[in-house]
């Protein structure tokens, strides 16, 4: 079987007073691990629906999509093994956004969907995912693409992966931490 991969990850301004960050918590960590494909469709439409929600916040992300089955299987490891991997910025909390100086803290969140290959959802996602090169890190891309994956159908979707960093705020991002060589590949968001 040929697979593809949708990937998509945000990095979004931590606002002090925001329940943002907890309510993408909830959604995820409150979705049963064994789950039927409407109940998968309806978690990926609240969280896509709650990003949009606040798109102004976006700040830097990347995106991708590939129909070719070495680097789709490849890649979707790849961004699984951020869910596994305890690897932080530093050794110490942040702080709380908001309460710690003036200095802005982060958020990422991460959706990848490995889909089966030539199904009607994979040509689906490859057409939405078809944006000239001068607009893939524009603002409207990025929302463009988590409203199109309400039309995934998880008939066609073999794996998931969704985990937000941080697991609590007081390990907010810096905007020191997202200039280290791991977060290279987040484009700055237009």
């Amino acid at each position: 079987m040929d697979h593809n991969i949708l990937a998509i990850e945000l990095c979004l301004r931590l606002e002090s007073g925001s329940d943002l960050r907890t309510r993408l918590k909830d959604l995820v960590l409150g979705h049963p691990s064994a789950s039927s494909p409407g109940l998968k469709w309806e978690l990926l439409r609240r969280l896509t629906e709650l990003l949009v929600e606040h798109e102004h916040l976006f700040v830097k992300g990347c995106w991708d999509f590939f129909d070719d089955d070495a680097r789709a299987q490849k890649d979707y490891d790849m961004w699984s093994k951020g869910m596994i991997t305890e690897e932080g910025a530093r050794a110490e909390a942040s702080g709380w956004p908001g309460h710690s100086g003036d200095e802005v803290r982060y958020m990422t969140f991460t959706i990848a969907l490995l889909l089966k290959g030539g199904t009607r959802c994979a040509l689906d996602m490859a057409r939405l995912c078809d944006i000239p090169e001068a607009r893939l890190w524009e603002r409207a891309s990025f929302v463009r693409i988590l409203k199109g994956l309400a039309r995934v159908s998880y008939a066609a979707v073999k794996s998931d992966v969704l985990y937000l960093i941080p697991g609590h705020e007081t390990w907010g991002l810096t905007a020191a931490d997202l200039e280290l060589p791991k977060f290279e590949y987040l484009r700055p968001i237009a």
